[in-house]
């Protein structure tokens, strides 16, 4: 029952920041699982939860999905995923994770001082970014960094950047969630998991669908850049601390 009652205030804590902004969720929530549960139990039920709820905020953004940049970074993210799942297996979490934060918070403190950065215009620029975000999902479950910051350099409004992502991350979700299911790490607790945490998460993507109408561009962009940086900060410390 405990268990449940954590898992439950902590995915609707997730959701509440996944579906105002269209990502970090899980950047929120995965570190506070740890405090309460096993990884091996809520990371899952957590994936579990996510594809139920990110369906519902795809359903309801859907007219601002930007699908020809969702498949294009579908293209590397798809394979990417194994990919990163071979990563961790021979390289150090820690360098995985050191690296990415650092990037991570590098770009956001770019952006946040308005330096220009782009990314070049070729067929192959989304495949690849997504390929980077599916390696970095598989490996330490932090597949937004890299399809954010592209986000981020290409402009997108408020509505088509957090509709792409949540639409690319509800399919990278669907492949993770099977993996699971293969791998035999689903299974009556996680799905128990799963279930408590759904109307609190439900009732944290209709509040966090109310704010993101309420929050102007500028706002938006403002709390996206902090969301990143502190998410930048976050990871190094966590990465850096942990060696």
């Amino acid at each position: 029952m405990t268990d449940c009652l954590a898992f439950a205030l902590i995915a609707g804590l997730g959701m509440l920041v996944q579906s105002t902004l269209g990502f970090a969720g899980s950047l929120v929530a995965v570190p506070l699982f740890a405090l309460f549960l096993s990884p091996r139990d809520a990371v899952p039920a957590h994936c579990c939860l996510m594809l139920a709820v990110n369906l519902f905020l795809v359903c309801e953004g859907r007219r601002h999905v930007e699908w020809r940049a969702v498949r294009g970074l579908l293209v590397g993210g798809l394979p990417g995923v194994p990919i990163g799942v071979l990563a961790l297996k021979h390289l150090p979490i820690s360098f995985l994770g050191t690296a990415i934060s650092a990037v991570t918070l590098l770009f956001g403190l770019l952006f946040l001082s308005r330096v220009r950065v782009r990314f070049p215009v070729h067929p192959c620029t989304e495949p690849v970014v997504g390929l980077v975000s599916g390696i970095l999902g598989g490996s330490i479950s932090e597949s937004g960094p890299p399809v954010v910051v592209y986000a981020l350099a290409r402009d997108w409004a408020k509505n088509v950047f957090r509709s792409s992502l949540l639409a690319y991350f509800l399919c990278l979700g669907l492949l993770a969630a099977a993996s699971y299911v293969v791998l035999g790490m689903v299974r009556g607790y996680q799905l128990q998991l799963a279930a408590s945490g759904l109307l609190p998460a439900m009732a944290a993507a209709q509040l966090g669908v109310r704010l993101k109408q309420r929050i102007d561009e500028p706002t938006f962009r403002i709390a996206v850049l902090v969301t990143v940086i502190a998410v930048g900060i976050a990871g190094l410390l966590k990465y850096l601390l942990g060696q």
